[in-house]
């Protein structure tokens, strides 16, 4: 089966910011505003494979994408996942949630059995707080 991010990363969802070691998508599931995706570009699977310079690069991208997150939905906490089972490549979701949520809430969010509304709005707003 051939890797969504290493052959076409917009079927995964539309890319909001990208450099030449990272994307962040939004995921094409909007199982809740803001759902989104930092993509390491080079496939690989796990952090560990990554050099400590590059890992630094993922990690501040990551900060800086759950930040404009959660700024942009008001949401109190993200909950973050990382498994590479459906695509073994790099990439950490983010789910911005409010923190009134339960524990099912969550799993039904991950699960992807809710969605939000696209938003046109919030993605430029997303993609002018990641440009700077």
């Amino acid at each position: 089966m051939a890797c969504v991010f290493c052959t076409e990363p917009r079927e995964a969802g539309e890319i909001v910011y990208e450099d030449f070691r990272v994307w962040v998508i939004l995921h094409e599931d909007w199982a809740v505003r803001g759902h989104a995706m930092v993509v390491w570009r080079k496939h690989v699977e796990n952090v560990a494979d990554l050099t400590l310079d590059d890992y630094v690069h993922f990690a501040a991208v990551h900060h800086r994408a759950e930040g404009a997150l959660l700024g942009i939905t008001k949401a109190d906490r993200a909950v973050l996942m990382k498994l590479g089972i459906a695509t073994p490549h790099l990439h950490l979701h983010i789910y911005p949630v409010g923190a009134a949520l339960g524990r099912d809430e969550v799993f039904e969010i991950v699960a992807g059995r809710v969605r939000a509304p696209y938003d046109e709005a919030f993605v430029a707003e997303l993609r002018e707080r990641l440009a700077t």
